[in-house]
């Protein structure tokens, strides 16, 4: 028990160690240990907001999601199922209770980013320090090998950014050991534990689980030790099982995790990937690298052939080989990435194969000669000091390499056992120093670089750029000053999560998954244009007035310096202070709005007359009449001229010097008659493939080359705009290259529909957010459907007075529940489908690995 008591007393020290440099920086300078861009963009707003929903007892669905949805599932990627975060969440809970912390501050999420980091490190090392004490029978060699595994560049690198990301740095130890030991002892328990941890806690790294599961196991039933128990057709049924009850025993989470996936919209990625990546700076694993930094060490210890006797030694030399081969290969990170565009996420095996071999090779060393320890150091050493004359830059732990070496040298000449004894201690401190040396230098060049210093500390936390004072005062004004229901336009900058951390409900999300409905209605229905072509962003209308209305946008908020071009067109500003400017709709629709007019969604044809149709009734799938009244298309009344360009067969064309224009000129009767103008264009970008950007009188639209892993995928774009004061639309396409585009129409709109929609829709519902669902008190005098401009989701129930009613997806994406005359209560409330069914599966499946555990327990003994 003692000694049980002071590992952990070390490993809670050696995780407070290796996290030093980043307590020193926190405390002294103000750096967060959270990045500048996804931790402050995403990461940090969505611990928020899921705290706030879950404490406050909403635990799926929230209208100001973005524009509303279930949260759980589509955050599932992130945080919704992750098994640390549920346990931070229940801790800060329950503290928030005992002592005062306000969480809702940007400052205490990110502190507590840092303090969760050490926490996950500690709980790392203790499972990697009992598979490699598993492996090796020698306890310090096992505390130096989950050393040098989780203070790894590799882990500060996953943490900073995506911090659920380096939950693998537990999980994988635990898996690895849970092979061993049915291998070696038929034991199931550990394995159905982590297959269930593994399931739930995130669905993505779980498929990392499943392939490295398969490889390891397959390996080592292919080379196998002494000690391992022969196994026969009936031990692979077992693990068959044990495979089966704990997906099954997972669904509760795991389920819904899937769900979100395949609810997800993304183009397949078709780009063109090398066989191999080149060797230079960013790919030399072994000096300072943008990724993952080896230990030297892991060198000569690969050409330490006499060495190879030993078969765990042997085993992880082979798969450390076989990692570092991998990662010159593209198609490795396209396969961990489920065939999809190559992303290195997958280099956690490659730190934790060469943390078990140099604990290994410490262990092992002295049988050998002095000669051979010789041999193996000077080119581990020259690579070392080769990439810093290459580089033309030397980090600072190359200096304790030779310390290093030496050390191992001595040992081989000292023969008196104590002595040896003692220098094999200080030989595993001093490569604990250098990784840790490794992780500090790593950290101050390739994560703590000057943009981190910048953008991710405490000061900038409460400036212009992230949330001053200033703008939440601004936004303390708007939410007292509308109703429940209306929303929020304004974004700090680009970053679309502005609402999550400074708490209102606004209409833009940046997050990895979406539900495929907001992106079809983006997308398809209404071609809202977003100037920052991402697949992983949606936000605002693009100052498209009905749109807003629609949504029911009261306020707008932008910096002067913004584009005012995207200010709707009845948005007057109320307010100035400082460099904002507030807006307020003068034609703001209710956040319920009831009719009788049903519109057939196949037979609208554009959007304008999806919008038009959308106002003045309820859109609906496969029902209801078509709209009588079509936008006509301007496009034949307008002259169209080209500048600087080459025109080519089927709209092709080819872009001379850094810009290519069209203009077209809008006749006078037209520009009269209608108060603002839709652009349709269809551009696709040619040889050669970068970057390109749309300049549309004045508003830029930056689009995404042919193989991003962020392209949307549509070609067909809608743009609001203006004739200039000569009557002139100017497309500016840049930079020079070929392109194919096709200028489809372009649409007048004077908002009559706008302002009879708003006269007719005048008796206000009175709207309510209620956990997981909506509350609405109805003031109304006719039978018709009810649109609710939260999106709509399988799993919503609906109750009018009381009674059951089945809600329909309306609007292309909005909620709709029937009512008739009279009706005064409008309840929804939301769970994910199959819910119940999923958690009674569940139970009954841990009830069933219960027993079998026992059974095959009582049985194998």
């Amino acid at each position: 028990m003692k000694r049980k008591v002071l590992y952990m007393l070390v490993f809670i020290a050696i995780a407070i160690i290796g996290h030093s440099y980043i307590i020193y920086r926190y405390i002294h300078d103000g750096i967060l240990f959270t990045g500048p861009n996804d931790g402050l963009e995403q990461m940090i707003p969505i611990q928020m907001f899921l705290y706030d929903h879950w404490s406050h007892g909403s635990w799926f669905y929230a209208s100001n999601f973005g524009l509303g949805g279930d949260f759980f599932t589509d955050l599932s990627y992130y945080f919704s199922t992750n098994i640390l975060f549920i346990s931070n969440v229940i801790g800060v809970f329950i503290l928030k209770h005992l002592i005062h912390i306000d969480t809702n501050n940007v400052a205490f999420w990110t502190a507590n980013a840092l303090v969760m980091s050490i926490i996950k490190s500690f709980l790392a090392l203790l499972v990697t320090f009992a598979f490699a004490k598993y492996i090796t029978l020698n306890r310090k060699i096992a505390v130096l090998a989950a050393s040098l595994f989780v203070i790894s560049p590799l882990y500060f690198r996953f943490t900073v950014y995506w911090p659920f990301f380096s939950d693998i740095f537990i999980l994988l130890p635990l898996l690895l050991l849970s092979i061993e030991k049915y291998i070696q002892q038929r034991k199931i328990g550990l394995l159905l534990i982590v297959i269930i941890l593994s399931l739930i806690n995130n669905f993505y790294f779980a498929y990392y689980q499943l392939l490295v599961g398969i490889i390891y196991l397959a390996i080592r039933l292919i080379f196998k030790h002494q000690q391992d128990i022969k196994l026969h057709f009936r031990d692979y049924v077992t693990l068959c099982i044990v495979a089966v009850l704990g997906l099954g025993s997972s669904l509760f989470f795991f389920f819904h995790g899937i769900q979100s996936y395949l609810g997800n919209r993304r183009i397949p990625f078709n780009g063109n990937v090398d066989l191999f990546e080149k060797l230079d700076r960013n790919t030399n694993i072994f000096y300072d690298n943008y990724l993952i930094v080896i230990l030297y060490i892991t060198i000569q210890a690969l050409l330490s052939f006499k060495l190879y006797k030993h078969f765990y030694f042997r085993l992880f030399a082979i798969l450390t080989m076989i990692t570092i081969v991998a990662s010159f290969i593209p198609f490795v990170d396209q396969l961990f990435n489920g065939m999809s565009a190559p992303q290195k996420r997958w280099h956690f095996l490659l730190a934790f194969n060469a943390a078990m071999l140099v604990g290994l090779y410490v262990k092992y060393f002295k049988t050998m000669s002095i000669k051979s320890y010789c041999y193996t150091a000077i080119p581990a050493l020259a690579v070392i000091f080769y990439s810093a004359w290459a580089y033309n830059n030397t980090v600072s732990w190359v200096y304790f390499v030779p310390v290093v070496s030496l050390v191992g040298l001595l040992i081989l000449f000292v023969k008196e056992s104590y002595f040896r004894t003692k220098l094999t201690m200080i030989f595993i401190i001093s490569l604990f120093i250098l990784s840790l040396l490794v992780s500090i230098v790593f950290i101050y060049n390739q994560i703590y670089f000057p943009d981190h210093q910048q953008r991710a500390n405490t000061k900038y936390i409460n400036e212009s750029m992230y949330s001053s004072p200033m703008q939440r005062d601004l936004v303390s004004y708007m939410k007292n000053h509308k109703l429940e229901g209306e929303r929020i336009d304004w974004r700090v900058n680009e970053q679309d999560n502005t609402p999550m951390y400074q708490h209102f409900k606004g209409t833009s999300l940046y997050s990895s998954i979406f539900n495929h409905n907001i992106l079809d209605y983006y997308y398809d229905q209404l071609k809202i244009n977003m100037s920052e072509e991402s697949v992983s962003r949606y936000q605002s209308t693009n100052g498209r007035q009905n749109l807003a209305s629609l949504w029911s946008v009261r306020y707008l908020m932008v910096k002067d310096y913004q584009d005012l071009g995207k200010v709707p067109h009845y948005f007057k500003k109320i307010k100035q202070q400082g460099q904002y400017s507030i807006f307020e709709n003068k034609y703001v629709l209710p956040t319920v709005k009831i009719s009788n007019h049903v519109y057939d969604a196949s037979k609208l044809t554009n959007p304008i007359d999806r919008e038009h149709a959308m106002l003045n009734g309820v859109v609906v799938n496969n029902a209801g009449k078509a709209w009588q009244h079509p936008a006509k298309n301007l496009l034949s009344q307008g002259k169209i001229t080209t500048h600087n360009m080459k025109l080519l067969p089927k709209y092709h064309m080819k872009v001379k010097d850094n810009s290519g224009e069209y203009v077209i000129h809008v006749p006078k009767k037209l520009t009269n008659r209608y108060k603002d103008f839709y652009l349709t264009l269809k551009v696709n970008r040619g040889l050669p493939d970068s970057n390109y950007t749309l300049n549309i009188n004045g508003y830029i639209n930056n689009r995404l080359f042919n193989n991003s892993t962020y392209k949307t995928g549509v070609a067909t774009q809608l743009y609001k705009t203006k004739p200039d004061k000569h009557g002139d639309i100017h497309i500016n396409v840049m930079p020079r290259g070929n392109y194919k585009l096709e200028i489809k129409s372009l649409y007048g709109e004077n908002y009559k529909d706008l302002k009879a929609a708003v006269s007719h829709n005048s008796r206000l519902n009175t709207y309510k957010d209620i956990n997981d669902g909506v509350k609405v008190n109805l003031n109304q005098q006719k039978s018709g459907i009810a649109s609710i401009n939260i999106p709509y989701r399988k799993g919503m129930r609906a109750y009018v007075d009381n009674k059951s009613v089945t809600p329909k997806k309306v609007n292309y994406m909005m909620t709709g529940v029937p009512v008739h005359k009279n009706d005064k209560t409008i309840i929804i409330k939301y769970r994910p489908p199959y819910w119940y069914t999923m958690c009674i599966l569940s139970f009954i499946f841990i009830i069933i690995s219960c027993c079998f555990w026992k059974f095959y327990k009582r049985s194998s003994s």
